[in-house]
């Protein structure tokens, strides 16, 4: 399996399931992956994946503070949470309380993003829900860094015309800058939630101009499981919603691998620091997708999330 060091999810106003897509796309990863909630609207999986069961005591903030005092790579892995009970590869780093706080944590992006890179050292893979995303020009967006630095950028859309309009613009807005020649190289890719609303994935990247790594299901009853906490019935590892994130994840591996080669890049180095020491529960090491699936009521052994 190729190194994914890095992949953003992001979308534009309006566009649906990014969060929900980060999450089942966590909850399937192959290997060991930290999920980072980097959306300035703020955090909705504590309230929503966990029910609101656990403080919102760890996360972005705290780790802003410890950056203050130049400790960030010290204090990175005690701000991250389990994603599921007894499978200690599937972290959280959980995103701010409110939009009122994204000041607190303006400064926090450029040397999170760096750590971030570096964790690919450790055989660790990052997902990074940005949520709604900045258009690059105008608008200034502070989380800049984690975008140019991400292996994959995947903007998520909805299939219905609204949804594809609203994407497009903003798709536009980021790639106007870029000449011909290297927009071959570009990292943003569309994900459609949905598809066949009417239109299918393969339609909205044309329209887009992206390339595509497919789609996740339109499964509205299963993505409560992961939104709002419902729980999960018998066939939820199952469902259309569950089963189509594998493919997902194969066309961002390829994707991406296909991308560096054209780079000619392998792993890359950073210029300053380790990065944040690989915390000794990781397992670590590739494995079918299929070892590292929980079975039984959902991605998580008795309904049971992960436990600070």
């Amino acid at each position: 399996m190729t190194r994914v060091a890095l992949v953003a999810l992001a979308n534009a106003k309006g566009s649906p399931g990014t969060t929900t897509a980060a999450l089942v796309l966590a909850l399937q990863w192959p290997r060991p992956v930290l999920l980072v909630e980097a959306d300035l609207a703020g955090s909705s999986i504590l309230a929503g994946y966990f029910r609101g069961q656990l403080p919102h005591d760890r996360g972005l903030q705290p780790l802003a503070i410890a950056h203050s005092h130049g400790d960030l790579e010290a204090a990175f892995w005690e701000q991250t949470i389990p994603l599921v009970r007894n499978d200690p590869d599937k972290k959280l780093l959980p995103g701010i309380v409110s939009p009122h706080t994204a000041p607190a944590v303006a400064n926090l992006w450029g040397p999170l993003a760096n750590q971030l890179v570096a964790l690919e050292r450790g055989g660790i893979d990052v997902l990074v829900d940005l949520g709604r995303l900045g258009t690059g020009g105008v608008v200034r967006e502070d989380r800049e860094p984690i975008v140019r630095l991400a292996d994959q950028v995947l903007i998520t859309t909805g299939s219905r015309l609204p949804d594809i309009a609203v994407t497009r613009e903003l798709v536009k807005s980021r790639t106007s800058v870029i000449d011909a020649a290297a927009r071959d190289l570009t990292n943003l890719t569309a994900l459609t939630v949905g598809p066949g609303r009417p239109y299918d994935a393969n339609e909205i990247a044309r329209t887009l101009g992206l390339g595509t790594v497919g789609a996740l299901a339109w499964d509205p009853v299963n993505a409560e499981v992961l939104s709002v906490g419902s729980p999960a019935g018998r066939r939820y590892s199952t469902s259309p919603l569950v089963r189509s994130a594998a493919p997902v994840i194969s066309r961002l591996q390829d994707r991406t691998e296909k991308r560096r080669a054209r780079f000619s890049t392998g792993p890359r180095e950073m210029g300053r620091g380790s990065g944040p020491r690989r915390p000794p529960e990781f397992s670590g090491g590739d494995a079918p997708a299929a070892a590292r699936t929980t079975h039984g009521t959902g991605p998580w052994q008795g309904d049971g999330r992960g436990e600070a």
